[in-house]
């Protein structure tokens, strides 16, 4: 099943990037495209209403100074013309009349409406420059035949000027015609300040629907996509250690949706396979204990003194140090059995298996040898160090005080030792220690029981 979810998991994982890449692209594409078009529109209408705006001000400009030209020879020609008195001259005439004919070249509608009125305005010229002379004529003379003849024409002249200057001021209304234009171009202007105040609320609102479509992106993304893959994350750096798993938030994108319903099977079979594993990793610690330990005494077994033995063989023979070994065997065991039970028996193994562990050092190594026999390895020992160990476990089981009736030496249960130490330089064997300690324990019997023997080679013993 791990197998088949793990291929699962595998193809869904590789499933995930197409359809993510799709959601994304399907989000984005709109929104790049509203960008793109919104802006190009945008960019062009900017610049048509400037281009329109810069034309229109540059009319504005020269109407403008059109106008102010036109009013200065309003002004003047109104001067003229109305004052009978005026102390202008023709030039003055002359030069109004030529800034007249100059404005009617720039302005061709205007130019159109002048030349009709030109001769009435010459002739009033006539009239002011006739009624100046005769006015000057009237202040010099005494003559009443004389004043009365330039009265009456004074009078004539003034109604040939009355109907000059009717004509006259439909010249001035003519001139006045570039107002309306300024006021056209005014208007203008003000219809391109709307249109620039409406394209701007246009680059707001497209700002304002960019900024709506990237929230509900973001929130979109957020609770479809990125908080689900946070919470299978989270999910699955817990899977297997036992610790409570989270949920899983739901997504209904449906890569993500399917790689969580898998999780979720998943982390159910885990979860069983964990105890499982608990439970086989309990029995086998178990097994294990039962293969390298005496399940009577708690004691290494046979089997596990072989393979220590080799062990500290092979690491006295690299270190060139001695290993020693004490054999002992409880005195008359059975004996001891027969008379007590088998029930006895088996106490009494126990107790003395915990005397030895008990005198021995950290790092020596006790184990049952077999039946009533228990052996001791002591790495890096000397003969002396090692006799010395052997008789510590004696006293030890000694002091235990367990009823012997049985026995040869004494009241109380006893043991009967052999001992020996050799520098492992690789000559010999591991064997050959577990014999020799053997041998000497023969001797410790041989000798009366109750004993530690240290073995050697030349078949002599010292006992302690």
């Amino acid at each position: 099943m791990v197998g088949e979810t793990a291929v699962t998991l595998n193809h869904c994982a590789k499933q995930t990037c197409l359809p993510l890449r799709a959601f994304s692209l399907l989000l984005l594409v709109p929104l790049i495209c509203l960008l793109l078009g919104g802006s190009g529109l945008l960019i062009h209408q900017a610049r048509q209403i400037m281009s329109d705006g810069s034309h229109t001000y540059g009319q504005y400009k020269a109407t403008e100074s059109f106008l102010a030209r036109t009013s200065k020879v309003y002004d003047q020609l109104w001067l003229l013309a109305s004052v009978r008195d005026s102390k202008h001259d023709a030039a003055a005439w002359d030069r109004c009349c030529k800034e007249l004919q100059a404005l009617a070249m720039e302005n061709q509608r205007l130019g159109q409406s002048i030349k009709p009125h030109l001769a009435s305005l010459n002739r009033l010229k006539a009239i002011r420059l006739q009624e100046r002379e005769i006015s000057a004529k009237l202040l010099q003379s005494q003559d009443q035949a004389n004043l009365l003849l330039s009265q009456s024409r004074l009078e004539l002249l003034e109604k040939e000027a009355e109907s000059a200057l009717q004509s006259l001021s439909k010249l001035t209304k003519d001139l006045l015609v570039g107002g309306d234009a300024a006021q056209e171009l005014s208007a203008i202007l003000k219809k391109q300040i709307v249109d620039a105040q409406f394209m701007e609320n246009c680059v707001l609102l497209m700002l304002l629907i960019t900024l709506s479509y990237l929230a509900a992106l973001i929130a979109l993304g957020l609770a479809q996509v990125v908080r689900p893959l946070e919470a299978i994350r989270g999910y699955v750096g817990q899977l297997g250690t036992g610790v409570k798993l989270p949920s899983l938030v739901p997504s209904r994108v449906k890569v993500i949706a399917e790689i969580g319903e898998t999780l979720e099977n998943l982390g159910i079979y885990l979860g069983q396979a964990t105890v499982a594993s608990e439970k086989m990793e309990s029995e086998r610690s178990q097994f294990k204990r039962m293969s390298l330990y005496d399940g009577l005494t708690g004691l290494y077994n046979r089997r596990a003194f072989d393979q220590l033995l080799d062990k500290l063989w092979q690491a006295a023979r690299d270190q060139q140090t001695p290993l020693g070994i004490v054999m002992m065997d409880v005195d008359k065991f059975k004996v001891y059995n027969d008379s007590l039970g088998h029930q006895a028996g088996d106490t009494c193994l126990r107790e003395v298996a915990k005397a030895v562990a008990k005198a021995v050092r950290g790092n020596d190594v006790a184990a049952r040898y077999g039946g009533e026999e228990f052996v001791v390895i002591l790495p890096d020992t000397d003969q002396s160090q090692a006799l010395a160990c052997a008789e510590r476990i004696r006293t030890s089981v000694e002091r235990v005080k367990l009823p012997h009736p049985g026995s040869p030496t004494g009241p109380y249960v006893t043991i009967s030792l052999g001992v020996t130490s050799e520098l492992v330089d690789g000559a010999g064997q591991a064997l050959d220690l577990v014999h020799h300690a053997d041998a000497a324990l023969y001797l410790s019997k041989e000798n009366g029981r109750n004993r530690a023997t240290l073995f050697d080679a030349s078949t002599t013993s010292k006992t302690s």
